[in-house]
């Protein structure tokens, strides 16, 4: 990877670094997982049926995952399930999976010097019918990027009755180093381990305050911006326990106006109430919802006692949007028709894909924020709580692509999403070096996290690494590094007392002494 790749790679990174819901400090998204024909641009791709009823092959480590798939994997000794629609001859499906484990030549996205995958392979047979294949990875591993790996293919196998196997989905890795999430003091002293990933994931940032992270895999990759079906997770990250469920949680609702919000900051769609029950930590305190309309976007008031809607008549109609007060404690709701004037925001990478409302709340005010169709500008909104109006409002700084801020807890001063920081009255405080990204407020103070990129060598590919400060807003100066961290590191949040800083990364943060 050139130099110049590498820095674009961190101006994009940087940009999204204060973003709402997704992760602040430049986290780099895990790439999702390839279908094996190039999808359309900005259309997500149908998972295909498999070809024979009654075949498939699953990931012991997520059995969620099913060919066929194209999906990132995890490098080390895996198991999977692979039942046929009827009995095999057990020797041509040995011979199958091993002729058809090592793909030739180069794959799409491979570098020409890609080392070739390796494979050792091991049948444990429960039937006829179904087997347990463990694939070793002997050569071929990943370094710090995703590389295209071995695949589970059957095809050219013989059933007992002497047929062969045909167009059955095949399941392909991609391989990757899954990572930890560490807890690093800001104050110096000893990083903790606090969770250890079994398989590669990304994660998405929930309201300021919570003890959750959403975390995701894609049932597709491709070295592209093509969005792939999600599966969902979440994330604890203080006890680092992960749950994976099999309905999708949000950040911010998109959907049908039936819909549950639970207090630890997530929502979900009102036919996930039986899943959602059984399958999320403590089970869910979750309130259900019901208005009338389309939500474009949810978000909970900073009490916890209200949700915040976006709704529209449909879900074609993408502008001119009702503010939905939904009251979870009374279970009252007020409606403030066509308020929210303007279109939602559109996806840039993708046509097909709408952005969801988003929602802060500082106690006294809410901020959202619509776009005008023609100039895609901006167009800020606040609601506040003690005149139950909406109305239009001007951030400080001008030609910004988003008024989007964070707060400290007394609101004193505000980090916006372009990096710099002002006073509650409007006045300029800070504006980030270059290379660098603000993240999150620390809690019960003035300072703020500060991620800095740092070259540690020439060459293709560059070697750098990200060294981890504190900016204090009072004093306007940046404190000493605190910690170091590999160059494929991100910031998940921090705890609740404001003393540690939450990173997930494949290698250990170093503490600066």
């Amino acid at each position: 990877m050139s130099k110049t790749i590498v820095i674009a790679a961190l101006c994009l990174m940087l940009a999204a670094g204060a973003a709402g819901t997704q992760l602040p400090g430049g986290a780099p998204l895990v790439p999702g997982a390839p279908a094996p024909q190039e999808p359309k641009p900005g259309v997500e791709p149908e998972r295909p049926e498999p070809a024979e009823q009654g075949f498939s092959i699953r990931l012991e480590a997520d059995p969620r995952l099913q060919a066929p798939v194209r999906t990132l994997v995890a490098p080390w000794k895996q198991t999977f399930t692979l039942t046929f629609a009827e009995a095999m001859d057990r020797a041509s499906v040995e011979a199958a999976l091993r002729k058809n484990a090592e793909p030739s030549g180069t794959q799409p996205g491979m570098a020409p010097d890609s080392e070739p995958v390796r494979v050792k392979l091991a049948y444990r047979w429960q039937s006829d019918r179904k087997l347990q294949l463990e694939v070793e990875v002997l050569s071929g591993k990943p370094g710090p990027y995703p590389v295209y790996g071995y695949h589970v293919d059957t095809n050219g196998a013989r059933t007992a009755a002497g047929g062969e196997l045909r167009g059955q989905p095949v399941f392909e890795t991609v391989l990757q180093y899954p990572a930890s999430v560490w807890k690093v003091p800001v104050g110096g002293g000893t990083v903790v381990r606090t969770g250890e990933l079994a398989e590669p994931y990304a994660f998405q940032g929930l309201q300021a305050g919570s003890r959750y992270v959403l975390a995701t895999k894609t049932e597709g990759y491709c070295h592209c911006d093509a969005p792939f079906p999600k599966l969902y997770s979440l994330y604890e990250l203080e006890k680092g326990i992960m749950t994976d469920v099999s309905f999708k949680l949000m950040a911010s609702y998109q959907g049908a106006g039936d819909l549950y919000a639970d207090p630890r900051g997530f929502f979900f769609g009102a036919d996930a109430a039986g899943a959602a029950a059984g399958e999320l930590p403590g089970g869910t305190e979750a309130k259900r919802i019901t208005i009338e309309g389309y939500v474009h976007g949810s978000g909970w008031s900073s009490d916890g006692t209200k949700v915040l809607l976006a709704v529209s008549a449909a879900k074609e109609q993408m502008k001119d949007l009702d503010l939905v007060i939904f009251d979870t404690v009374k279970m009252t709701s007020e409606r403030l028709s066509g308020v929210l004037k303007g279109g939602v925001e559109r996806s840039q990478v993708s046509d097909d894909v709408n952005m969801p409302v988003t929602f802060r709340d500082d106690g006294s005010e809410v901020r959202m924020a619509l776009r005008d169709a023609e100039t895609f500008a901006e167009i800020p909104y606040r609601f506040s709580w003690s005149t139950g109006k909406v109305t239009q409002w001007d951030p400080p700084m001008k030609e910004a692509y988003s008024s989007d801020y964070t707060e400290t807890d007394d609101g004193r001063y505000r980090l916006y999403q372009n990096g710099e920081v002002y006073t509650r009255e409007g006045t300029l405080k800070f504006q980030l070096p270059l290379q660098s990204s603000l993240s999150f407020w620390l809690a019960g103070s003035h300072r703020a996290v500060l991620q800095e990129y740092v070259e540690t060598g020439s060459g293709d590919p560059v070697t750098f690494h990200y060294e981890l400060k504190t900016y204090d807003a009072d004093t306007n100066g940046i404190s000493g590094a605190f910690a170091k961290l590999s160059g494929q590191s991100s910031l998940l949040g921090t705890d609740a007392r404001g003393e540690s800083v939450y990173v997930v990364s494949a290698a250990a943060p170093e503490p600066w002494k």
